[in-house]
């Protein structure tokens, strides 16, 4: 199940680690790889194939519409796993409205006197 849709906006965020040096960046094994190049750059999801390479589903960013200009990205598309790419919506969170129709004696959880 495809965890983005088409026409999501996502950003690139390649796995975390350790130079050799101690510097924090890009771990090593992702250093020398195409997609490392995108990190950090913003875009939006135009095609899902659910049944990519060894069985990993692949999404198509396309970075054209968006400001990548401090990350330098050298084309405007490629295909990026599903483990590299973050949604940049944030949800909501989720408030309840008081139910004023409610009687005035529903609202409480325990008896006077009594333990819940």
């Amino acid at each position: 199940m495809a965890r983005f849709a088409v026409g999501e906006e996502v950003k690139v965020q390649l796995p975390r680690g350790k130079s050799k040096r101690g510097v924090m960046g890009i771990s090593v094994m992702f250093t020398t790889s195409q997609e490392a190049k995108f990190d950090g750059a913003t875009g939006v999801v135009t095609e899902i194939n659910p049944r990519g390479p060894l069985g990993i589903p692949l999404y198509l960013v396309d970075f054209s519409g968006h400001d990548n200009s401090r990350v330098g990205i050298p084309w405007q598309a490629q295909w990026m796993r599903e483990e590299w790419i973050v949604s940049t919506r944030r949800d909501e969170p989720v408030i309840q409205p008081r139910d004023d129709e409610a009687p005035a004696g529903l609202g409480k959880t325990a008896l006077p006197g009594q333990s819940s």
